[in-house]
């Protein structure tokens, strides 16, 4: 029996499949949520409000395509490292944030992901770039990390809903 790694079992059919999957799941969950709501700090101090997670997606979701861009773009680019969540959360006053306006900028932003991925041949996919620790990435593994990432957060956010 040969075995499969689960990386081959990763088509671009089904990594697209998984990123359009993430503006529709949030928008279903936030339809019912108030902006007070949203702002609600949960009960542990080291947690998020909905509104903080949400911005945290809007915001990695730009860091992300910007990765992916830059691979498609260059040979073997250094892919950019975000700010701590701290700095991101203070700078982008994420609190403050309307809920509506921040959806639809993810979501703006991941069907502008979406649009360029499509277009990307076979072997594109393989493409590199290099993280800060000197380790390389390719272009299905960023998109890998997106998807699991939006699972964290919407898993993150239905314990505040």
């Amino acid at each position: 029996m040969t075995l499969v790694s689960p990386m081959t079992l990763m088509t671009p059919w089904r990594l697209l499949r998984s990123l359009r999957k993430t503006p529709i799941i949030l928008e279903t969950l936030l339809s019912p949520i108030t902006p007070e709501h949203a702002r609600q700090s949960p009960d542990d101090l080291h947690e998020w409000s909905i509104i903080e997670i949400l911005c945290h997606l809007r915001d990695y979701e730009n860091i992300f395509f910007q990765r992916a861009t830059l691979i498609l773009q260059e040979e073997y680019p250094p892919l950019p490292i975000p700010e701590s969540n701290e700095v991101m959360t203070a700078l982008g006053q994420y609190k403050q944030q309307e809920l509506s306006s921040v959806l639809t900028s993810l979501q703006t932003t991941r069907q502008a992901f979406i649009t360029v991925l499509s277009d990307v041949r076979e072997e594109q996919w393989m493409r590199k770039g290099m993280h800060s620790d000197g380790s390389p990435g390719t272009l299905k593994e960023v998109v890998l990390q997106v998807i699991m990432h939006d699972i964290n957060h919407l898993e993150q956010m239905t314990h505040l809903l």
